[in-house]
C-alpha cells in the first residue's frame, strides 16, 4: 500500500503473465469496468437512492501483480459529488447517509460492504461450484445466528455472514463476469476485502473460471504449442519483451505469444541490453504445472544461450 494511505479492498491478477504488472490494455479496461460495475451494483442493493447516481469511484493501480485498490477516501468522493443532487432528488434517509448521520452508517460503509459482498460472492461461488445455486439444505447457524453454514456436494461447510449470504442469494449471477473473463493459465484473480484491519482474500483459478463466466468449450483443452513437449531441447526465434529481476525471468514473444523464460544459471540482469530485440533462444521446454505435474497449458523455457539477431545502439553483437 502507498504510505499513509489505507484501503477498503482490491482486485488483482497474479501469475507469470502479470508478474511485471503489465496486462493487455483491453483486459485492464475490462477489469476496471468490471470492478466498477460490481461495486455500483452492491451499493445499489444497499441504497437504491444511489443506484442511478453518476459518481466517481477512485482506484489506484499498483504493480508487482496487476492490482486495483479502492482507497478508504472513496466515500468522500461520492459525498463531494452529491451537492445539490442529494437535496433535489434523494430521500431524507439518503441525505442523512451522505452526511454520516444515518444510524452511524454512511457512504464509506456502502463501499466497505460492497467490496465484502464481492469477496463473499466469489467465495460462496467457489464453495458451491455454481453461482446459480440459491437455496441451501441443512444449513447450520453460529455466533447467535449471525453466521450461516452452507454445505456443498462434498459435505464441506462454509460459514458466511448472514448479510453477505442475503446479498448472494438476491444478486445477479453474472456480477463478476467481466473480472473473471481475464482469468487464464498463468493469471488468476484475487479479491480482497479489508475488514476490521484484517485482509480477507479469495482467489479464482483457471479451473474455477467457468463458475463465474462462460468458457469456450474447447478452451480447457487448448494446449499452447503442443509440439513443444516437456524436456525437449529447442532453438526458437522470438523477441525479448520484458525482464523481471524478482523472478529472474524474461518474457519471450514467440509466434505472437509471450512465454516466460529463465536462464539456466546466473542473473537475468545481464540480458537487459537485449530488451525489445529479436533473438534466438537455445534451451529446454518445461511443462510442469503448479502442482508439479507434466501438462501445463503454457510452456516455460529454460535457456542456456540467447543470441541477438539484430543490433541496436546499446548492444554489441560481438562483445
Amino acid at each position: 500500500m502507498e504510505e499513509n494511505e489505507s484501503y477498503i479492498g482490491y482486485v488483482k491478477y497474479e501469475g507469470e503473465l502479470v508478474e511485471d504488472g503489465l496486462m493487455d490494455a483491453r483486459k485492464q479496461a475490462q477489469a476496471l469496468l468490471g470492478f466498477d460495475a460490481a461495486i455500483r451494483y452492491f451499493i445499489g442493493k444497499q441504497a437504491p437512492d444511489f443506484k442511478n447516481l453518476d459518481f466517481e469511484i477512485p482506484v489506484r493501480i499498483r504493480k508487482g501483480s496487476w492490482e486495483a485498490l479502492i482507497p478508504e477516501t472513496a466515500g468522500g468522493w461520492l459525498q463531494a459529488g452529491l451537492g445539490v443532487v442529494a437535496t433535489a432528488y434523494f430521500t431524507k434517509a439518503a441525505q442523512k447517509m451522505a452526511e454520516k448521520d444515518f444510524s452511524d452508517f454512511g457512504v464509506t460503509d456502502l463501499f466497505k460492504h460492497s467490496v465484502s459482498a464481492i469477496h463473499w460472492f466469489a467465495k460462496i461461488g467457489i464453495h458451491m461450484g455454481d453461482v446459480a445455486i440459491r437455496s441451501f439444505e441443512k444449513v447450520e447457524f453460529s455466533e447467535n445466528n449471525n453466521l450461516v453454514g452452507i454445505s456443498n456436494t462434498e459435505g464441506d461447510v462454509l460459514y458466511v455472514p448472514r448479510r453477505m449470504l442475503d446479498f448472494y442469494v438476491s444478486c445477479n449471477p453474472d456480477v463478476l463476469e467481466k473480472l473473471a473473463s481475464n482469468i487464464e493459465e498463468g493469471r488468476k484473480l484475487t479479491i480482497g476485502a479489508i475488514v476490521g484491519g484484517e485482509v480477507q482474500e479469495v482467489s479464482i483459478e483457471k479451473g474455477e473460471k467457468g463458475i463465474f463466466c462462460k468458457v469456450e468449450e474447447d478452451e480447457e483443452d487448448d494446449i499452447l504449442f503442443p509440439e513443444l513437449a516437456h524436456g525437449d531441447y529447442v532453438v526458437l526465434d522470438g523477441e525479448v519483451t520484458r525482464e523481471n529481476k524478482t523472478s529472474n525471468s524474461m518474457g519471450f514473444k514467440y509466434q505472437e505469444h509471450i512465454l516466460t523464460a529463465h536462464p539456466d544459471s546466473g542473473s537475468i540482469v545481464r540480458y537487459k541490453p537485449l530488451l525489445f530485440l529479436k533473438c534466438r533462444l537455445y534451451g529446454t521446454v518445461n511443462r510442469l504445472d503448479e502442482k508439479g505435474r507434466i501438462g501445463a497449458r503454457r510452456p516455460k523455457l529454460f535457456f542456456s544461450h540467447l543470441e541477438p539477431l539484430e543490433v541496436d545502439g546499446n548492444y554489441d553483437l560481438f562483445r
